[in-house]
């Protein structure tokens, strides 16, 4: 009967050290996610530098410019957030991302953010928190002059350049429009000019800064209105509201600053109502 008891003592005690260490487990897993997610911009000011993900075919929002810089209108809101954390707008790295990338390296951890012309939709939201909207833009056509395209109804039935990852890309195939798209810009704009599109379907103020070229402007042109507006926001990770306070306080400074609308007039971006709107609400 002893034997018995002592069998079932330890079976009891055993019981207890598993549930015991099960909830310091739980504990402490739960202590490390707040850690993390209020670490986020404590490890970015401690190595003193912030790691961004951007466009570098997107000119004039993100490109490289003829000395091998990164240059826009976008990098500069880069620099000017790093300046706001890090008080210098040289402390920061650029890493490349295209539409189809972007998300995964920032929830992956190979960037801090991501300032990369990114429309804020409800299945993004479902993988990343978006910041204070910055900017808003739509879908655009760059076709060439002697094509017969007045509207978006003549597209379908149509092979259309798209580049993967554009939110659009789904309506505009189920407007009829058979997609055709890229890795990239350079791809699609190959592509176009090879003939192989009717035309390229993409953001409208990235067409229009393709149209300051010459090789461009004499031959091509935006003939449709713009469809399907969508606000653009900075990617910050999931659970990391310590850092995405931060960038919103910086994007609201800019903003009441004139600092985009400045910036449009500064890369030759068609001055939006969107950009005005903003940055009379962010005085108030």
């Amino acid at each position: 009967m002893s034997q018995n008891l002592h069998k079932y003592s330890k079976i009891a005690t055993l019981a207890v050290s598993l549930l015991a260490a099960t909830l310091s487990i739980t504990a402490c897993s739960g202590s490390n996610t707040g850690d993390t997610a209020a670490g986020i911009l404590e490890e970015i000011k401690e190595r003193d530098k912030i790691v961004i993900g951007v466009k570098t075919d997107y000119k004039p929002f993100g490109f490289i410019d003829s000395d091998g810089q990164n240059a826009g209108l976008e990098i500069d809101i880069a620099r000017q957030l790093t300046e706001e954390i890090l008080d210098s707008e040289d402390k920061v790295e650029f890493v490349p991302v295209v539409a189809s990338n972007r998300i995964e390296f920032l929830k992956q951890g190979k960037i801090d953010l991501v300032i990369a012309t990114m429309t804020e939709t409800e299945e993004r939201r479902q993988e990343i928190d978006f910041s204070e909207n910055y900017y808003s833009d739509g879908a655009g056509l760059l076709t060439k002059k002697d094509n017969d395209i007045k509207a978006w109804e003549d597209l379908k039935g149509k092979k259309v350049c798209g580049v993967q990852g554009a939110f659009y890309n789904k309506d505009l195939t189920e407007m009829g429009v058979e997609m055709v798209n890229f890795p990239g810009t350079a791809e699609a704009y190959k592509a176009l000019k090879d003939g192989r599109c009717v035309g390229f379907a993409f953001d409208n103020s990235a067409l229009a800064g393709k149209l300051q070229d010459s090789e461009w402007s004499q031959d091509w042109h935006q003939p449709l209105e713009v469809i399907l507006e969508q606000p653009w926001g900075i990617g910050v990770r999931k659970g990391e509201e310590e850092f995405l306070n931060t960038v919103n306080d910086a994007i609201l400074k800019m903003e009441a600053e004139g600092f985009i609308v400045e910036g449009e007039k500064q890369w030759q971006i068609p001055s939006t109502k969107y950009a005005k709107e903003r940055m009379e609400k962010a005085k108030e």
